[in-house]
């Protein structure tokens, strides 16, 4: 670390020259940053290949045929050429499948399939969570693996295919490998799209790496079953063999807990933590020193440097054994982006020095992005890569630059030198420790705007403590390379490296868990537009690579455009409409309420896969339309998958008050006395709602209409909350699971004609519709009571051939989540409109027709 170096004594030399100019004598540089523009403009264009690589071939003959006679254009045909070949790249990376893709047999709903082909990554093998109350079903131990496809059985019999396909197997899979022939019986579906505003996309993510199939078995003997082995002869093969030694050799090291950290500190093997132990290193914004990163190979570079140098190995051929370490070990750990830059930036480094050549960290720098963008175009477009790249721009050319001190003049080296050791040791360590703050500050600052847009989530409490676990894994990684060298010697060779490592990553561990209770340590929000954070990382880049006045400039626009972002954020303009959202979270509920007024009301939040859904979809949904919090959340009834997801919305949001039906709290339930433990923890207001009761926000009311305050006898579906909002004339109604004796009961209360209906139990044959004759169906009890003219049902995949016969005969439409995704209805003095998140319809809803 530069601040922990003596202070040189040298007569006054001139400042060092402005990072721009570097950056302007390297000739790499303008072709990443015109690849980049490529990239750009490919993924978010989307312009033909055709048109790319003719733009290509074509900037690149006016290269050539201007090198002689227009030498100071000639370049600029150059970068056309690089930008137009990267966004081909890219176009032909995700989009440049065959005929006999296997995107190309898979349904939307999971189908029966049997296929053959080769394991394309080794198998990942994560191990159940922990039992936790709030899933409905506990989840099972899963293996999961890409499958390059070779053939498909069909009904005429096997035929040729080709692609990549996402195999997941509810099982432990420990004897097949990378490399190996398999053929698998599962069921064969394409991945699905996202289904919410604000949801990740699934489908594109899995197009990044050229999937367009998922394939699940169940039975991982009978649904998997070896042809051939392969891993002897692929080189990825073995990398995944010795990294599962490797893993094996740290757990028997090491205590389960100890060891799983140390396989993911290693050797990128993430699989051994649970949600939970993961979670936390990210809230605390510290993830990164389990994931591998640059800063693992620098370490893991200084140390083999260090070795060969004791060992009195010359430097030119010390410089050959480090490179070869590095990308061998970049392999062995996945070969992600910021391992693959480090390896990169690092062997040019020892190219420099094997060659006797001056080096250019520009061009490194340069050289790795288009390295990792050239292995997969898809990859600058990861929060991973950005993040790397943008802490290497910022440590080299700003913070080793701001934090170098200055020379000392004659006398000040004087009166250091006439010193006490200990003071001078004292002042060493201040300065030592003072700058890895200030670096840790410099980045966290840095950083902030990147990982709140990725994350939705800001860490101060970060630059807090990051210098002592960099340190402190640091100091593990080292010791857990020497323990992985020595393990086939035995325990006794291992054991001191075995402390070392334990006591290291307990060290981390309970200063994570120390800090991650600290108020305002961390805290969720909306992300930032993307004008703003384009706007933001220019004023980054000035401020790095400029000196001087222009630097103060900079900073002076940084610190303005910082301001305006907050004031966007704060200053919401209001709104003249009702926003009701029901989103698609399978078979569970969470519909949104946002009132003109700028209040926010949830009824219910939960699904049968459990709490995670309020991280993958509740929360992106809440984050989209720019809400920090919730003002109340109403929960229908005491049944897991409507309300599992409270405790995690209580992480994520602040939340004003909870409304519960009068047997919510009586069910004698693990889940629901954990959901209460968490309302208890958090101070959150609770009150109870019986038929009768009528709330408003604003503009909006909304009344109660079930349950009363005792009964109805029978489970908790009966007694399910019903909400009947209004406003503007409009009515949605929203049923929970009511059935049975608790239909029979509301059926009974006089209410207006409803327009939109939340489908009861959703949208189960006995909540909706009654067996006729013949298989078919006739309306329920709510159904001709109700008489809606749309009728929104959240729910799994599965037929609502029922539902459409059973409300469709009073006029009413069926929209099920499944299918069209998050429904969204507007209410508005002029009219209310409904629209679908997936498939795009929209409806003018009005009564008494269509």
């Amino acid at each position: 670390m530069s601040s922990a170096l003596p202070h040189p004594v040298s007569s006054p030399a001139p400042p060092p020259e402005p990072a721009w100019k570097e950056f302007a004598r390297a000739p790499l540089v303008p072709i990443a940053l015109a690849a980049s523009v490529g990239l750009v403009l490919d993924r978010y264009g989307q312009p033909a290949l055709g048109a790319d690589l003719v733009a290509a071939v074509l900037a690149l003959v006016l290269w050539v045929s201007t090198r002689t006679r227009k030498p100071l254009l000639a370049p600029v045909w150059l970068w056309i050429s690089a930008g137009a070949l990267a966004a081909a790249h890219h176009n032909a990376h995700r989009n440049g499948f065959a005929d006999d893709d296997v995107g190309t047999f898979a349904p939307e709903r999971p189908t029966p399939a049997k296929i053959r082909g080769t394991l394309d990554e080794e198998p990942a093998r994560f191990r159940p969570p922990k039992p936790d109350p709030l899933f409905a079903t506990p989840k099972v131990e899963t293996t999961v693996t890409v499958l390059a496809v070779t053939a498909i059985e069909t009904p005429q019999g096997w035929r040729p295919a080709s692609g990549r396909a996402r195999l997941t197997v509810e099982g432990r899979l420990d004897d097949l490998h990378h490399g190996d022939a398999v053929e698998v019986v599962g069921r064969l579906f394409a991945p699905s799209a996202p289904g919410n505003p604000g949801e990740m996309d699934y489908r594109s993510h899995l197009l990044d790496q050229r999937i367009t199939a998922e394939l699940r078995t169940k039975r991982s003997r009978d649904g998997i079953t070896r042809l051939e082995e392969g891993w002897r002869t692929s080189v990825f093969g073995q990398l995944a063999v010795v990294r599962s030694w490797g893993t094996r050799s740290l757990q028997a090291s090491l205590p389960e807990d100890g060891a799983g950290l140390a396989a993911a500190l290693l050797l990128g093997d993430g699989t051994a933590l649970d949600r939970d132990e993961w979670d936390s290193y990210v809230r605390t914004g510290v993830v990164h020193v389990l994931a591998i990163s640059g800063q693992h190979l620098v370490v893991l570079a200084a140390f083999v440097w260090t070795l060969l140098k004791i060992a009195g190995i010359r430097r030119r051929d010390g410089a050959w054994v480090v490179a070869a370490v590095l990308i061998g070990y970049a392999l062995l750990t996945g070969g992600r982006p910021s391992a693959m830059r480090a390896a990169v930036m690092v062997t040019v480094v020892c190219g420099g020095i094997v060659l006797r050549r001056p080096k250019m960290p520009a061009n490194a720098f340069a050289l790795g992005w288009l390295v990792v963008a050239g292995l997969n175009p898809a990859d600058p477009f990861t929060a991973g890569c950005q993040l790397s790249f943008l802490s290497v721009f910022v440590l080299i050319w700003g913070v080793g630059r701001w934090l170098t001190p200055r020379p000392l003049t004659p006398l000040e080296a004087l009166v250091e030198e006439s010193r006490p050791l200990a003071e001078k040791i004292v002042r060493r360590l201040v300065r030592v420790v003072a700058g890895a703050y200030a670096i840790s500050l410099i980045l966290g600052v840095a950083n902030a705007p990147l990982i709140l847009a990725w994350q939705n989530l800001i860490s101060p409490v970060g630059i807090v403590i990051g210098p002592p676990l960099v340190l402190l894994t640091s100091i593990a990684l080292i010791a857990g390379f020497l323990l992985l060298l020595v393990s086939p010697l035995g325990t006794w060779a291992t054991s001191p490296f075995t402390l070392v490592v334990w006591l290291c990553l307990a060290g981390c561990e309970k200063l994570v868990h120390a800090v991650e209770g600290v108020p305002g340590g961390w805290v969720y929000a909306p992300g930032p537009a993307w004008w703003w954070l384009v706007g933001f990382y220019l004023g980054v880049t000035g401020v790095v690579l400029f000196d001087g006045r222009w630097r103060g400039r900079c900073l002076l626009g940084l610190a303005v455009w910082v301001v305006l972002g907050l004031l966007a954020t704060f200053d919401r303009p209001a709104r003249d409409e009702m926003r009701v959202t029901f989103l698609a979270v399978g078979h569970g509920g969470c519909v949104v309420v946002e009132t003109p007024d700028g209040r926010v009301l949830l009824y219910d939040t939960g699904t049968t896969t459990g709490p995670d859904v309020v991280r993958r979809v509740i929360a992106p949904y809440l984050w989209s339309r720019g809400i920090t919090r919730v003002d109340e959340v109403f929960l229908s009834h005491a049944d897991l998958d409507h309300f599992n997801g409270l405790p995690e919305l209580l992480k994520r949001f602040p939340v004003g008050q909870v409304t519960l039906t009068p047997s919510f709290a009586e069910k004698p339930s693990p889940g629901v006395a954990t959901t209460l433990g968490a309302l208890d923890r958090h101070g959150v207001r609770q009150r109870v709602a019986t038929a009768g009761d009528r709330y408003t926000a604003g503009e909006v009311t909304l009344e109660v209409l079930h349950p009363p305050p005792e009964g109805p006898a029978g489970n908790e579906n009966a007694r399910s909350l019903v909400l009947l909002v209004r406003h503007a004339g409009h009515t949605v109604l929203l049923t929970g699971d009511l059935e049975e004796a608790g239909q029979e009961m509301v059926v009974g209360v006089p209410v207006p004609p409803i327009d939109v209906l939340l489908a009861p139990h959703h949208g189960a044959v006995a909540a909706n519709a009654r067996r006729g004759g013949e298989g078919r169906y006739t309306p329920g009890p709510v159904a001709g009571w109700a008489r809606p003219q749309l009728v929104v049902s959240c729910q799994a995949p599965r037929p609502t051939d029922h539902l459409t016969a059973a409300y469709g005969a009073a006029g009413g439409t069926v929209w099920d989540t499944a299918t069209a995704g998050a429904v969204t209805v507007r209410s508005h003095p002029t009219g209310l409109v409904a629209e679908t998140f997936r498939t795009g319809e929209v409806r003018v809803i009005r009564r008494g027709g269509r």
